[in-house]
C-alpha cells in the first residue's frame, strides 16, 4: 500500500471529492471490473484476456489499460511506475480458467478470476468476510494523495443483489 501511497504522491494530482460525477467507463467483452480514486477522474480498468474460446491467456489473463479522463477520454497503457507500483497484478495460475492475483499496492487483498459455465468472466473477492463479485473499487485518498483511508468495493453477492463494501486500511 505504501508503494500506492507514492505512487500518487508522484503523480501530483488535484483533489476531488467523493463520487458524484464520476465517469462509467464504456461495457466491453470480458470487462471484469474498473478502480477510481478520489484524487481525480481518470480510471483504471481490467479486462479478461482470451487466448481462445472460453479460454483465458495463461502468460496474461487480465488487461490493465487507464481511460484519462483528466484529457479527454484517451485509452493509455500503464507507465512501468503505474505497473510495478499500484494497478499492476501479480498472479497465480490455479488451474483451468481460474487465476489468483492481487494489485501491486496491495498484494494482501487476494481476488480471484474464473469463468462462469457460459464463459463469462469475473472476479471474486472477500471483503469484510464476505464474498462479492466485484465490478468497481474506489479509493479514498486524502487531499495530498499520500494515504488511503479506506476502499469501498461494489458488485453483487451470492444472490446477484447489488452490495457495497467498505474495507478500512489498517496501518
Amino acid at each position: 500500500m505504501k508503494m500506492f501511497i507514492l505512487f500518487i504522491v508522484a503523480l501530483g494530482v488535484q483533489a476531488a471529492a467523493g463520487q458524484e460525477g464520476y465517469p462509467v467507463p464504456p461495457n466491453a467483452d470480458g470487462r471484469l471490473f474498473y478502480i477510481q480514486h478520489s484524487n481525480n477522474h481518470n480510471t483504471f480498468v481490467y479486462d479478461a484476456n482470451f487466448s481462445g474460446y472460453k479460454k483465458l491467456d495463461a502468460n496474461e489473463p487480465v488487461t490493465i489499460y487507464r481511460i484519462n479522463y483528466e484529457d479527454g477520454g484517451v485509452k493509455e497503457p500503464l507507465t512501468s511506475i503505474q505497473r510495478k507500483m499500484a494497478y499492476g497484478i501479480n498472479f497465480k495460475n490455479k488451474g483451468q480458467n481460474v487465476f489468483e492475483f492481487s494489485l501491486a499496492a496491495y498484494p494482501e487483498k487476494t481476488l480471484l478470476l474464473k469463468l462462469h459455465s457460459n464463459g463469462k468472466p469475473y472476479v471474486s473477492v472477500t471483503v469484510n468476510g464476505k464474498p462479492i463479485v466485484l465490478r468497481k473499487m474506489f479509493l479514498y485518498c486524502n487531499k495530498l494523495g499520500t494515504k488511503v483511508s479506506h476502499i469501498d468495493f461494489y458488485g453483487t453477492d451470492a444472490s446477484h443483489k447489488d452490495v457495497k463494501e467498505r474495507f478500512f486500511i489498517s496501518k
